[in-house]
């Protein structure tokens, strides 16, 4: 039969055309369904590492490879790393990028105050320092939900403030009434302006945070990272405006036609007594979750640390920074406050627990000296113990060493433990 002949009889060949038609539809379908399942394939490997909070289509569209893989190169090679009392801490060098110290960098945690570093970024990019900004009664409205015991600058309804104001009312007294002014002000609401810090965690890189709030209080949809507050800060601290501001020690917003007058001091206390900081932000919810982001510069170095979930603060805090600047003298907050009050030192009872001969618990078992940064453990801290201890060693002045396969010796300040690794016998030398 010709091919022509074969066409003229095609209408009246009905089966023929349902399976040719069926086929023809699969060879176009075929492809699209496998692109669509490979697709919905690579988005439940999104989702499911997203964390709980994250909404679809908040995740990064684009994520690298493996965004959770770090590479840790300390600068201080002659004492240990310091343990620490936070459930996570992060130790970057904001020079370069590199990562000094981390211990559960990528652990979700309530970020509390320091989110409004996010918040001012936002409104320092969107808006002009200058502008003024009006308590409005819907504004006023939105800062009348805060908690009762909610952190505030002292702002009414009816007055009016220069943006940067507010600024300096939201980081250097956490004023969670100034982070919704802020918002209201600068998008029209809390949740458009919620959706930019969203937007803009995802372009630094931020994966493990996420924003239900602009002011940081408790919420089960806020949190971040060790890590991603490290980053944050980095940016944050290279703007300008938001690193003189959150390194001010105190600030004055004189009486005008349009507000009352302010006397604002800065609620980082890490600022007030460790030698060379020059900006940060904690977060404190009055129990034992306190957060602190501390920028810190020194003999040209611009170290970054940030802890989480501390009950010892100015312990983790100053041993990160000693530790990173590989230099331990001596600087106590207890020692300072007597010089001169740090603000808000009655919180912690004038710091009269921090002590040369503290001590914080290592992997090992063993013992981190914070005066000298030094640890002992096994044998040596057996013997340390049972044969006099402080009072007789004094402070572990370098890292354990081993001689040969059967020998150990640390030095201290009055002399060397030595221990036979086979017997655990030890010797002064």
């Amino acid at each position: 039969m010709s091919l022509l002949a074969y066409f003229q009889e095609w209408p009246y060949r009905k089966p023929a055309l349902v399976i040719v038609g069926i086929i023809a539809v699969l060879l176009i379908l075929v492809p699209v369904l496998i692109g669509v399942v490979s697709l919905s394939n690579r988005s439940n490997v999104v989702l499911n590492g997203a964390q709980p909070g994250m909404q679809q289509g908040q995740g990064p569209a684009a994520p690298p490879a493996n965004p959770h893989e770090l590479v840790i190169i300390p600068s201080d090679t002659d004492h240990p790393p310091p343990p620490v009392f936070a459930t996570s801490a992060y130790l970057l060098d904001a020079d370069t990028g590199v990562t000094l110290y981390a211990h559960n960098p990528f652990m979700h945690l309530p970020m509390l105050s320091t989110t409004k570093l996010m918040t001012a970024i936002i409104a320092v990019q969107k808006g002009n320092l200058n502008q003024s900004i009006t308590i409005t009664p819907a504004i006023w409205h939105d800062i009348q939900q805060l908690s009762a015991d909610s952190s505030l600058s002292g702002i009414k309804q009816g007055e009016t403030y220069s943006l940067r104001d507010l600024l300096y009312g939201l980081i250097l007294v956490s004023g969670n009434d100034a982070a919704v002014a802020i918002a209201d002000a600068i998008d029209g609401s809390q949740a458009r302006f919620v959706a930019e810090m969203n937007q803009r965690a995802q372009q630094l890189g931020l994966y493990d945070t996420h924003y239900v709030n602009p002011h940081g209080l408790l919420d089960p949809g806020q949190y971040s990272s060790a890590h991603d507050l490290a980053i944050l800060a980095r940016y944050a601290f290279n703007i300008s405006i938001i690193h003189q501001i959150s390194g001010t020690e105190e600030y004055h917003i004189p009486k005008t036609a349009t507000h009352q007058e302010h006397f604002l001091f800065n609620g980082d206390q890490f600022l007030w007594w460790y030698p060379g900081v020059d900006g940060g932000k904690p977060g404190y919810d009055g129990a034992s979750d306190f957060v602190q982001v501390v920028s810190v510069t020194r003999n040209h170095r611009h170290l970054i640390g940030v802890t989480m979930h501390t009950k010892d603060w100015w312990t983790d805090m100053r041993d990160l920074m000693n530790w990173g600047f590989d230099n331990f003298t001596w600087v106590s907050p207890y020692i300072v406050d007597f010089q001169h009050p740090i603000p808000y030192d009655t919180l912690w009872d004038f710091f009269v627990k921090d002590k040369q001969e503290n001590t914080i618990p290592t992997a090992d078992g063993g013992r981190y000296y914070i005066y000298t940064g030094y640890s002992i453990s096994g044998p040596i801290m057996t013997y340390f113990d049972k044969a006099g201890g402080l009072k007789k060693f004094g402070y572990p002045t370098g890292m354990p060493e081993i001689p040969d396969v059967q020998t150990i010796n640390q030095q201290f300040q009055y002399g060397t433990i030595q221990c036979n690794l086979n017997t655990e016998q030890c010797q002064t030398t």
